[in-house]
């Protein structure tokens, strides 16, 4: 939400920059929240938050950005509504950071927010990122509001009270077993300890708001906003004939509702009155007009997902929200949901305000309603409702460890089972073949085959079938027991082959925080790149590098040294850049006399 006027639809704003650290800071936590998530888009995520610039085909330089980044990042989603996106085994080294969020049936986990805590020194920074947008790679139309902060030298009440709700979300995220498996107690308390800070943060209104607040519906801790107006406009691309009900205008007042047309179809006649009707226009995905320059802009957007809610109160004033929920029963009953509520005056804030902003992208609509789903929409609810059952059971992974490695899976009691009518398959990740059948009870496990380390991972990728070849499929994790601690540095060794991928990786590594290689840029799809000096790709430079951080940054060294042990020896002299070997050595034995030399 930015400039004089709010939801312009030529005012867009990309999640990668919301989440890229303000100048002269780094990052210090993040944690987000999302319903659906993609792996291939949260891949993304680790080189925004510590500003790394990189393409995306450069595998040495997001591992590395990952690895800086994935200690300090949490992401939470529905279970059952993770997918894999486009192949890449790079996403391997997201596993700590991805947290599949159990619900009860009939309930969904569903907003869309990221609280980023930056650091300089010892001052804070803190940012409230609140939208409609899922974690994933879809051009939809989307909504977003983003708060900047400053911690108060002495909270008051009401900055207290603005901040109860989030911080709520995040103690309720902090528990350990609202996830399956387990979070870390390090991450919990992590979390937690975030939690209390947030209490404390004074925003940055946004221009012409008077007033906001945040609202955390499903967990308890707060009632729902006043949802209604004297005139409404709701955009919802999902809605329903009480959800519409409980947020629409009063009953003497004119509702403007944006939605898809099979949405509005199946609203029941009744719901008609006073309800004017409008949907994306058919063209409005290929190009937009220029407000001021007249001339077509290619938008690359293509779908309804924004859920924004705006009352003009009949008393004066407006008030705006803006987050993850549509105009859905559920949304407003049992979901967990975030809005952020914004008041303001009706010239700037209210329905007629926003209806001229976004007019150009909308067409009326007329419908008899009283549709019903079809059998495809039907089928495709069982397929997911099954998916999201299987998601809620956990699931074990053993590390077996010897000449190689095998593992063991099973499932933890309740057996998860599916529907008679739909077949199951199950693969790792990282493998090819799927193994027919449901997960095996612990006292009868699936043993793999013989295999290198950095193939075994945690994600788990289902898949469900149902008589008439619909497939539907989502991402698992499992619990690992046994693992091997230095199996993420298998994964990334994995990916060295050559000496200009070694020596990225070591520069990449020992690069110092807030110094990134240039700026994210796209929609978690294409990144800038720039090596930037200090070491060339064929190693020239690492001596000093190495040197220099032999005095600032041992702990880079240590993950250097891990990574290089699992390069097998007979591998070393086709992937180690000339005389590095020599190098190193040299660094690592002077680093090894100084710690004997302390003792």
């Amino acid at each position: 939400m930015t400039g004089s006027n709010v939801l312009e639809p030529d005012s867009r704003s990309l999640l990668s920059e919301l989440l890229h650290p303000p100048p002269g800071f780094t990052l210090s936590h993040a944690v987000g929240t999302t319903f659906t998530l993609t792996l291939e888009a949260a891949l993304a995520v680790p080189l925004s938050l510590v500003g790394s610039g990189t393409t995306d085909d450069d595998a040495v330089g997001m591992i590395s950005a990952v690895r800086r980044a994935v200690e300090r990042t949490d992401v939470f989603a529905q279970a059952g509504y993770i997918g894999l996106g486009a192949a890449s085994d790079l996403v391997a080294v997201l596993e700590p950071m991805i947290h599949p969020v159990v619900t009860k049936p009939g309930r969904l986990f569903h907003p869309k927010v990221w609280f980023l805590e930056f650091a300089a020194g010892d001052e804070r920074r803190y940012r409230f990122v609140c939208s409609s947008r899922n974690l994933t790679n879809d051009h939809t139309w989307d909504a977003v509001v983003a708060l900047d902060g400053v911690p108060a030298e002495a909270a008051d009440a009401l900055t207290r009270r603005t901040n109860d709700g989030m911080a709520h979300l995040l103690r309720w995220l902090s528990a350990e077993t609202r996830v399956a498996p387990r979070m870390s107690a390090a991450r919990s308390a992590r979390i937690a300890e975030l939690a209390e800070s947030w209490q404390t943060i004074r925003w940055e209104h946004p221009e012409h708001v008077r007033r906001l607040a945040v609202h955390v519906l499903g967990i308890g801790v707060d009632t729902a906003p006043s949802v209604r107006g004297s005139h409404t406009l709701i955009v919802s691309p999902f809605v329903t004939d009480d959800g519409l009900k409980h947020v629409r205008a009063l009953r003497s007042g004119e509702t403007i509702l944006v939605s898809r047309p099979e949405q509005l179809d199946r609203l029941n006649p009744p719901s008609f009155d006073n309800l004017s009707m409008r949907i994306l226009d058919g063209f409005v995905d290929q190009a937009l007009t220029g407000a001021e320059a007249g001339e077509a802009v290619t938008t690359g957007l293509s779908g309804l997902h924004a859920k924004v809610i705006v009352h003009d109160r009949p008393g004066g004033g407006s008030t705006m929200l803006i987050g993850s929920a549509n105009a859905t029963g559920p949304a407003w009953s049992s979901n967990v949901e975030v809005m952020v509520e914004l008041d303001g005056p009706t010239k700037k804030l209210g329905v007629a305000c926003v209806s001229e902003a976004i007019a150009p992208l909308l067409e009326e609509y007329v419908t008899a309603g009283g549709a019903t789903a079809t059998d495809d929409e039907t089928a495709e609810r069982n397929l997911d409702s099954a998916l999201r059952g299987l998601a809620s059971s956990l699931i074990a992974l053993r590390i077996h460890e010897g000449d190689s490695y095998t593992f063991s899976l099973w499932a933890h009691d309740p057996i998860p089972t599916v529907p008679e009518e739909l077949s199951i398959s199950w693969r790792l990740l990282t493998q090819a073949d799927a193994v027919l059948g449901a997960f095996p009870p612990e006292n009868a496990p699936f043993i793999s085959r013989s295999m290198s380390l950095a193939e075994i991972t945690p994600f788990i990728v289902v898949f469900l079938e149902d008589q008439s070849g619909r497939r539907a499929q989502t991402i698992l994790v499992a619990e690992v027991i046994d693992d091997v601690p230095e199996r993420q540095d298998a994964i990334v060794a994995a990916h060295l082959t050559e000496p200009d991928a070694f020596a990225r990786f070591v520069r990449l590594m020992l690069q110092q925080p807030g110094t990134g290689l240039g700026s994210v840029g796209g929609a978690f799809g294409s990144f800038r790149s720039a090596f930037g000096g200090g070491v060339t790709e064929d190693g020239s430079g690492l001596l000093e590098l190495l040197v220099r951080a032999a005095a600032t940054n041992r702990e880079a060294l240590a993950d250097i040294e891990r990574v290089l042990s699992h390069l097998r020896l007979d591998d070393r002299a086709a992937t180690l850049p000339s005389g590095f070997s020599e190098v190193w050595a040299s660094v690592i034995g002077s680093l090894e006399m100084e710690a004997f030399d302390g003792r």
